[in-house]
């Protein structure tokens, strides 16, 4: 892999992929800091107005007209779909399930705020990575749970203190200054990737210990990295930051493709909290604006 930086050239070249603004989507009354796609292909929106948005599949797109499905007393911070329902964790510590039928509601699970659903686990503010439905204890690390993402060689948990955490063995990784935000696997390297607080891209090899090993470190964004996503086709990695930007990588030499930010495109006027790739290779992006816009991609 080589290595650039975040002074790549933002409007692309001739061969990148030229970014499209197809759709922006408003609805909600205050920032939105998580997306997911349900299996059908509708979006969601989870805000900080505590209402969680479901966006029908329209076309090539969503219907601008979201439908609130429901709505919790505090901030929604996450979203991941579950058995025909959905998943959500609220700022004041619950997880708010809804169900394939329409009906929901939340149940207590991390004093202070809970930061990561997935259909098996959760981690939030008091630093415990749970399972459920017995909402056992598998970890209680030192600061609070921001992400975490599954493999082959087991479950890592990444924390407000910059450290990736392997769940079953207990190996730890100072991996980031600030907070690590998001994590996925490299598409076509047998390798693990990781953004943070501290504006960069940092590549891991994984040992069968749980150690992390640095294989890349990338200055990304001039901010917080808050999301990481790997397009449909593995040819492409998405980061969004606080820096009000999206990058756009090239997965196979990590060269940044595309910077899509004001005033070269109409993108976001605030933080960039949450992005999501559809199954045709649009890609919808969230912050505080409010807004979610919905990018096309040319060549």
């Amino acid at each position: 892999m080589s290595s650039t930086s975040h002074n790549g050239s933002e409007a692309g070249h001739n061969t990148s992929p030229q970014p499209v603004l197809l759709q922006a989507l408003e609805g909600h009354q205050g920032a939105i800091y998580d997306l997911c796609l349900t299996s059908n292909g509708d979006l969601v929106s989870a805000g900080g107005d505590g209402l969680l948005v479901l966006w029908a599949k329209s076309g090539q797109g969503w219907t601008n007209q979201g439908k609130a499905v429901a709505k919790a007393a505090a901030p929604l911070f996450t979203v991941c779909t579950n058995e025909g329902g959905m998943l959500a964790g609220t700022g004041d510590g619950g997880i708010l399930s809804l169900a394939p039928g329409g009906e929901w509601e939340i149940k207590p699970a991390h004093p202070g705020g809970t930061y990561v659903v997935t259909p098996e686990a959760t981690g939030g503010a008091d630093g415990q990575w749970r399972t459920w439905p017995d909402g056992q204890a598998l970890a209680h690390l030192a600061g609070r749970v921001r992400c975490s993402l599954s493999t082959d060689e087991g479950t890592f948990v990444g924390t407000s203190e910059g450290t990736i955490h392997h769940i079953a063995s207990g190996a730890e990784t100072a991996a980031h200054e600030g907070a690590v935000r998001a994590m996925v696997m490299w598409p076509g390297k047998s390798a693990l990737a990781s953004v943070g607080g501290d504006g960069r891209l940092c590549i891991w090899r994984t040992t069968a210990e749980g150690k992390l090993e640095s294989v890349l470190t990338e200055d990304a964004h001039k901010g917080a990295v808050y999301r990481m996503v790997v397009s449909p086709d593995g040819r492409w990695v998405g980061t969004c930051s606080r820096d009000k930007s999206i990058a756009l990588w090239n997965a196979d030499t990590l060269a940044l493709e595309t910077r899509i930010v004001r005033p070269h495109w109409q993108g976001h006027t605030r933080s960039i909290n949450a992005m999501v790739w559809s199954g045709n290779g649009t890609l919808a992006t969230a912050g505080d604006d409010g807004r979610i816009l919905i990018w096309g991609f040319s060549r």
